[in-house]
């Protein structure tokens, strides 16, 4: 009777750890911005768009793959907008209260995805973000720039939503900072 109850229970757990259930992640990326004054108070209209094709940034694995799906729990556009404007509020721009004067900035979300090996146990995801930005003035000039990063995270047990969170928020952090550290694109906005 014991070696019956042993066998069910270590039958339980293995297959509870193939099965893995689907997860909202909460993204709060805070992107590292030097604080100064390269915008002298310029007004920056300030757009953003979640461009991805799905609204999951992909599946958790394991042998229910197509069904353990991690989606965000917010508006992205909300949330690329307000990171996009604290950043240039910080570098000297006016991004909270524009005008209709000054250049503007479209930010638009292209990919940010979540891609774990295959197999029943994952031990390995691959996070990547890529994030395109157009910048125009009245004159009718461009500045056109694309920020991608991503990362091969390793680990010894299936993430967590914590990890998951973690991971997807540290990738989607490094683009904004490469968009808002862009001396290019911080000189075009600037009117320099």
């Amino acid at each position: 009777m014991r070696l019956s109850t042993l066998c069910l229970i270590t039958a339980l757990v293995t297959l509870g750890g193939c099965a893995l259930s689907p997860q909202l992640v909460e993204l709060n990326p805070r992107p590292t911005v030097p604080q100064q004054n390269i915008g002298n108070n310029t007004s920056v209209q300030i757009s953003a768009q979640d461009q991805r094709k799905d609204e999951a940034f992909g599946t958790r694995g394991g042998i229910y793959g197509s069904t353990s799906l991690i989606r965000p729990a917010d508006d992205l556009n909300i949330l690329l907008l307000q990171s996009v404007q604290k950043g240039l509020q910080a570098q000297g721009f006016n991004a909270y209260n524009p005008s209709a004067e000054g250049p503007s900035l479209e930010v638009r979300l292209v990919q940010l995805s979540y891609v774990p090996e295959s197999g029943s146990v994952v031990n390995s995801v691959e996070v990547k973000a890529l994030i395109e930005a157009t910048a125009s003035n009245s004159s009718g000039d461009e500045y056109v720039g694309r920020y991608m990063t991503g990362n091969n995270y390793e680990q010894p047990i299936t993430p967590s939503a914590e990890r998951n969170q973690e991971m997807l928020n540290e990738v989607l952090e490094r683009a904004l900072t490469k968009l808002l550290t862009d001396q290019k694109m911080l000189s075009f906005l600037a009117g320099d």
